[in-house]
């Protein structure tokens, strides 16, 4: 099965985190059942022609509903849905269309007790219930950050926690690396990592977005990468027991793809795509689903090819 196929501000840190919002308050998207099924033909129609996906499955067999394109509102009632049948949020992504809407993809797993996220939050806003909900025993899982209409906004998913959970926002790159070297000396490693163009278009500065948590493995990571670089470090770190668990795509100043990815310690077939059409994540991921993968990444972005 092949691995993957293709067609400074500091402001971060540990102890200030954020409030159990009401789970209803901050929830979810429409997602395909409890079946690995097509959305809507609705949500196709918005995804097919101007979105591609990235996507990376792992072995399951839970029934993992996921979404694609969806609006917050739809997001948010799909999550209470599936809370109570048993699933907490575990994916958040978003994309802004050229007409200016944002859009969501999430994914969910079997689970219990609370997962709070929230959408289209302010900064104030999330720093702020990042503080009650650590007090709380829950730590950042996700973070999203972009601007929209002016204004720099926050989406968020926390699941329990004690762990020293780091994270930073708005840092270049170069102040990236820097501190990822500190926080593995210190026993930390990269969860995520997500180059972020500023604008969200071709003119934008990039910034970084970083969660790290206690680990001492190897976790492989690259960032800023070409899609060349990353298949070649994915084959190196392949051949070594590290399968792919984070992928991140964002567009340069000139509009180039670049890609950041984290790997775990695994021997699993572990497949991704990148570059994918709705119709065609959605038929690799009935194909996935039968062969007993289920998605635990996706993310969308607009194609100007």
């Amino acid at each position: 099965m092949s691995k993957i196929s293709s067609r400074g501000r500091l402001t971060a840190l540990t102890s200030t985190i954020g409030v159990l919002v009401g789970l209803t308050a901050v929830v979810a998207v429409a997602a395909a059942p409890a079946a690995a099924r097509p959305a809507p033909a609705d949500r196709a129609a918005v995804a097919a022609s101007v979105v591609r996906f990235n996507a990376i499955w792992e072995p399951g067999g839970d029934g993992r509903p996921t979404a694609h394109t969806h609006t917050a509102s739809q997001l948010l009632q799909r999550n209470s849905e599936l809370f109570d049948l048993g699933y907490r949020i575990d994916s958040l992504t978003q994309v802004k269309l050229d007409n200016g809407e944002l859009r969501y993809d999430a994914i969910w797993k079997p689970g219990t007790g609370v997962s709070p996220f929230v959408v289209g939050w302010t900064e104030a806003q999330f720093f702020a219930q990042n503080s009650v909900y650590w007090a709380q025993g829950l730590r950042v899982w996700r973070i999203n950050r972009y601007l929209h209409n002016g204004a720099i906004l926050y989406d968020a998913i926390w699941k329990p926690g004690t762990d020293g959970r780091r994270f930073v926002v708005d840092w270049t790159l170069a102040a990236f690396r820097a501190e990822d070297t500190r926080m593995r000396a210190q026993g930390y490693r990269l969860i995520q990592a997500s180059g972020v163009n500023q604008s969200g278009s071709t003119s934008g500065d990039i910034r970084y977005i970083g969660i790290w948590m206690p680990g001492t493995d190897l976790r492989p990571t690259i960032l800023g990468a070409t899609w060349d670089e990353m298949i070649q470090a994915n084959s190196n770190n392949w051949a070594i027991g590290y399968r792919i668990k984070y992928l991140n795509v964002y567009r340069t100043v000139g509009g180039a793809l670049r890609y950041d990815a984290i790997w775990e310690p695994g021997s699993d077939g572990r497949p991704s795509v990148t570059a994918w059409t709705f119709p065609e994540l959605m038929a690799k991921n009935g194909e996935m689903w039968a062969a007993g993968y289920r998605m635990t990444v996706v993310q969308p972005y607009l194609n100007y090819n």
